[in-house]
């Protein structure tokens, strides 16, 4: 009986095919080049010749950095994946900060690597959601709870964006090998894949959970995600809710348990008075507790809980402010009329801040968070200056962050200050090559007649925003802005490395939807909408 096969196998036997994979796709450009272009490209250079002569360079490379990549993708799914560079740095009690100028030729190579991910996700679905079926299999995820699949579509593409530059080309030519290289090796890996499972299915292994898998060629940003203006107020969402015929008796005066914040959603609002949260109780004219109001609150906080944008650690410290929220609002009509009440922009500076904290700094900014809330709900009571005070002692947390990664970056600003004064160019690295991670719950990758200039929001230090750059989308915070305005200097979050773009690639990013805003967002307008959703739809939140 034979030895059933492992993922470490099914690696090194797919290795030993990743030369002839890249060699057919170089083969299928090259071909096109000669009968279409001639020798001469259109940038200018033997391109065909230069291509033909360090064929087994790039070769060599790209199986090279796909094997580095295998490496590390099996690492993390046995657990062992090597801590983050700014953990060692920290620990020695400085970070050694890298400092990236990025120009359009970088950009335009992003939004090249990105379409050609794209188009392999698109041509080879059915046979990438096949595969991953067998290599959940491979490794017992027979839940297929993560993705174990090491020769994903974006490991591929680096790996030939970096075998590509064994070659003696321009940026713009690099660029243009990739842009035409993306049809032939989407249909080589369609054949990949595909043979993959067909020798996996010979070997013996049943593929897990195949039926539940669902891979998506381009993960759209879910549509609870757009903020989205609201016509309808809390209050009126609350008029609109089922109401018992004979109403809420008023309150007893045995003591009852609080509202469980985490209430699962669909469960009609139990009979709780106001008096158990230490406020007048809101009644209506028989007199009777305000049932819909509780109803309100409780299906916005389980909206709230079920929003995937908030992070998990942050839900817990939101949930605990479902009853001091439920006792102001008994108190304070406003905050059903007005979604930048107090109350909801306090929840939503919070998740902003534990959203964007960076990974060296996540614990002190929870604990100051943790602190805040156990402030507001400790005594039982509720006002609306409590949490103006919380709110501003949020933004000045958040002040004080960035003053100290503003001190920290110091020498970057001066040294780019002085380039821009000379107009020089010494740290412009056009040939800089950034290449695109696996785009999982982000926007569109744009399509061909997409990568022209945008305007670029509106932007001030301290703000954040989320680009596409050198292997994966990173969420950087806008440190310093020139006087021109024309280099920005920004900070990756989760990571000790600073970033320098110039304008137009600034600009490139944002029209091809590889850089977006990310500000505070709006948690109860968000939630009021899944709600308003769900009466329209007559059952209960998602």
């Amino acid at each position: 009986m034979s030895r059933r096969p492992t993922l470490q196998d099914f690696v090194e036997d797919e290795m030993l095919r990743a030369p002839m994979t890249f060699d057919q796709v170089v083969d299928t450009v090259q071909e096109r080049w000669t009968q279409t272009r001639g020798p001469q490209t259109r940038q200018g250079g033997d391109a065909t010749r230069l291509l033909q002569m360090h064929r087994p360079d790039l070769v060599n490379a790209a199986v090279r950095a796909l094997r580095e990549q295998v490496r590390a993708t099996l690492a993390s799914i046995g657990g062992k994946a090597a801590a983050p560079a700014t953990t060692g740095a920290a620990a020695s009690g400085g970070a050694k900060l890298v400092l990236s100028l990025i120009d359009e030729d970088s950009v335009s190579a992003d939004i090249e690597q990105a379409r050609a991910v794209e188009r392999i996700k698109s041509m080879a679905e059915f046979e990438l959601r096949e595969l991953q079926s067998f290599t959940s299999a491979l490794v017992g995820d027979f839940n297929v709870s993560r993705d174990t699949n090491p020769f994903r579509p974006d490991a591929w593409v680096r790996a030939l964006w970096d075998g590509l530059q064994s070659v003696p080309l321009p940026p713009q030519a690099r660029t243009a090998l990739l842009h035409d290289a993306a049809e032939p090796l989407a249909r080589t890996l369609r054949q990949s894949y595909a043979a993959a499972c067909t020798r996996l299915e010979e070997q013996g292994v049943e593929p897990a959970a195949y039926r539940t898998i669902v891979v998506s060629p381009s993960t759209r940003a879910s549509g609870d995600t757009v903020q989205a203006p609201l016509a309808t107020t809390l209050n009126e969402m609350r008029e609109s809710l089922p109401m018992p015929l004979d109403g809420i008796p008023p309150p007893m005066p045995a003591a009852l348990s609080p509202v469980e914040p985490g209430r699962a959603a669909g469960h009609s609002a139990p009979a709780v008075s106001a008096a158990m949260f230490g406020a007048p109780p809101v009644a209506s004219p028989g007199g009777a507790v305000d049932a819909q109001l509780i109803e309100l609150l409780s299906r916005l906080f389980d909206a709230i809980q079920a929003d995937r944008n908030v992070v998990p650690t942050c839900l817990t410290l939101l949930l605990r402010l479902h009853p001091t929220a439920l006792r102001l609002a008994m108190q304070d009509a406003r905050m059903l009329e007005d979604y930048d009440h107090p109350v909801w922009r306090f929840m939503d500076r919070l998740s902003h801040l534990v959203g964007t904290a960076p990974a060296s700094d996540i614990e002190r900014s929870l604990g100051y968070a943790r602190q805040l809330i156990d402030h507001l709900v400790s005594d039982g009571q509720a006002s609306v200056a409590r949490f103006e005070w919380a709110l501003g002692r949020l933004e000045a947390f958040e002040r004080h962050g960035f003053e100290r990664a503003l001190s920290v970056a110091q020498p970057e600003i001066l040294q780019l200050q002085l380039d821009v004064d000379s107009q020089s160019d010494a740290l412009d690295v056009g040939t800089l090559d950034t290449v695109p991670a696996e785009l999982m719950d982000e926007p569109h990758v744009p399509d061909e007649g997409d990568d022209g200039c945008a305007t670029v929001p509106d932007a001030t230090p301290g703000e954040h925003m989320r680009a596409y750059l050198q292997g994966d989308w990173r969420l950087l915070q806008l440190l310093w802005i020139d006087r021109s305005g024309q280099t920005w200097l920004l900070r990756d979050v989760s990571a000790d490395q600073h970033w320098a773009l110039r304008l137009p690639a600034i600009e490139k990013l944002f029209a091809a939807h590889l850089a977006m805003m990310v500000r505070p967002p709006s948690l109860v307008r968000s939630a009021a909408a899944r709600v308003l959703r769900a009466l329209k739809q007559g059952h209960a939140v998602p």
